[in-house]
């Protein structure tokens, strides 16, 4: 019997290191990803302070008390039209989320 490793052995580690690099590097994206998201959690789009959590007709909403922007999360614009429907308000976000609407 001879200590020289086969064709087919060579290849199965070398596939199998492969494979254990890209579980590695798949593993390191995420958690870059994942430290990412958590610098930029809560924080104004517009001037990068720390957001606060207001109720407004029972809808949660994001406020900046720096440059006073408010921002939505997903569904609440529509939770926000259907309690203003008939107000200003309603109407005109009813308008610009139209507007977005049109241009899929």
């Amino acid at each position: 019997m001879t200590d020289k490793p086969s064709r087919n052995e060579d290849e199965y580690f070398a596939r199998e290191e492969r494979e254990k690099l890209e579980k590695q590097r798949a593993a390191a994206l995420k958690t870059a990803q994942e430290t990412e998201r958590k610098t930029h959690y809560m924080k104004c789009p517009k001037c990068g302070h720390d957001l606060k959590t207001e109720e407004f007709h029972a809808i949660q909403i994001d406020r900046c008390p720096n440059c006073h922007g408010v921002w939505f999360d997903a569904g609440e614009v529509d939770l926000v039209i259907a309690h203003e429907d008939k107000g200003l308000l309603g109407r005109v976000f009813g308008d610009v989320m139209s507007s977005f609407r049109g241009r899929k």
